[in-house]
């Protein structure tokens, strides 16, 4: 059966965060009890996914929400819960309550509050019991599943942190790629889905979700990534095209062997020599997916500002990051070179101590802190706190990719059957 993709999530999303309080009762209709999906021999009832779309509305502000969003959601929960009890995890009632009222006491919200606001529009405490289930479940499974294999080696760290000496002997591209096979369809008909592509990206889509979702080639499960990429390893119309770049650019899609192409470069270095400033940042990150919808995303954006104003200065990110998405905290000492283009645009703006507006990325909003700036030339050896911050981060960053293969993997396997 064909299933739709959705991006999963390590933690509760902000769309069930962020509330309106000031919503008026919703009277209880007539319930469907017969069975109306079931996902290896577990019911889902009409009763089951007219609460979902409930819980859903109630979340973003009272915005309609589909049948099929809520039976997407709902078939992951189960696969999520059915995944954690094979492992043998399985939430008590009284995990369950505390990760609910830790995300409530984050967000400012009195849980009591919370949880009469979901009543009133016609949640059930059943339900919403059920939802925080898997998320809590899931926050378990993945790290388990996935920590003893998750290594961050020395040159991961230090090519992370850009303290790699080693210069290259030729330029140099950092680079993410859409791969397309030239199939019976024809070199036309694959190049017109490529500009699709292209268009998508030109809207607003990010390089990487388009490519875990439509890419064909071996790096679509890291959305992408070809890592760094000398001009000589590459294919000659490849160079052709990329050598011609700079970096924050995407390709034209191009035809290169069997398959049409889309590169995009997110930094380039050369021979040079020359050592640009470095910043030390810290952030908060509100979380919300890149995919979210609307509603969802403005109530993270919210969420976000609230954030910048609980900001004094890095200290105080230390002390709030608990609240936040674990890549909160002490990024490191960075070059503008490693930054992404709306983070890097936003700190050499700033003064050291100055704090950003909330930035969007794949992760979320995130706060930006500029703790200090060293310049040209004079770059230290980072400190064991910024290495630590630094493998929390890529480890962080692994774990979300594991997390998203893990659920592509339960959705194939499921038998999905609709009644």
């Amino acid at each position: 059966m064909t299933t739709r993709n959705t991006r999963p999530r390590i933690f509760l999303g902000a769309s069930l965060a962020a509330l309106l309080l000031s919503a008026t009762f919703t009277p209880v209709i007539a319930q469907d009890f017969s069975p109306a999906v079931i996902v290896n021999d577990e019911i889902i009832t009409g009763y089951d996914i007219d609460q979902r779309q409930r819980l859903l509305e109630a979340a973003s502000g009272g915005e309609s929400i589909t049948r099929e969003d809520a039976i997407t959601q709902l078939v992951n929960d189960i696969l999520r819960l059915q995944a954690a009890r094979r492992a043998g995890i399985s939430p008590s009632k009284e995990e369950i309550d505390r990760s609910f009222d830790e995300l409530s006491r984050g967000q400012g919200r009195d849980p009591q509050t919370m949880r009469q606001y979901f009543r009133s529009r016609g949640v059930s405490e059943g339900h919403l019991e059920k939802q925080m289930a898997a998320e809590v479940a899931w926050r378990d499974l993945v790290p388990r599943t996935y920590m003893p294999r998750i290594r961050i080696s020395d040159d991961e760290l230090s090519e992370a942190m850009g303290t790699d000496k080693a210069a290259p002997t030729e330029p140099e591209y950092l680079l993410s790629e859409i791969r397309l096979p030239i199939d019976a369809r024809g070199e036309q008909a694959v190049l017109a889905e490529a500009n699709a592509l292209l268009q998508q990206l030109r809207s607003g889509a990010t390089f990487g979700d388009l490519a875990r979702r439509r890419s064909a080639g071996l790096t679509a499960a890291t959305g992408g990534d070809l890592g760094w990429v000398g001009l000589s390893t590459m294919t000659p119309v490849a160079q052709d095209i990329v050598g011609q770049m700079t970096k924050d650019r995407v390709t034209r899609p191009f035809v290169d062997g069997t398959d049409v192409l889309i590169v995009g470069v997110r930094d380039t270095r050369g021979l040079d020599g020359a050592t640009p400033a470095s910043y030390r940042i810290s952030q908060l990150v509100v979380g919300v997916a890149p995919d979210a919808a609307a509603p969802a995303a403005a109530l993270a954006l919210q969420q976000a500002q609230a954030a910048k104003a609980r900001v004094t200065d890095c200290a105080s990110v230390e002390a709030l990051k608990g609240e936040y998405l674990p890549i909160s905290g002490d990024v490191g000492t960075l070059t503008p070179a490693q930054m992404p283009g709306p983070v890097r645009e936003a700190v050499i703006a700033m003064p050291v101590g100055g704090i950003s507006d909330p930035i969007r990325s794949n992760d979320g909003f995130h706060i930006i802190v500029l703790c200090d700036r060293i310049e040209s030339g004079t770059a230290s050896t980072p400190s064991g706190a910024e290495e630590d911050a630094m493998r929390r981060r890529l480890t962080a960053s692994k774990l979300t990719r594991y997390s998203a293969s893990l659920l592509r993997k339960l959705r194939r396997e499921a038998v999905i059957e609709r009644r």
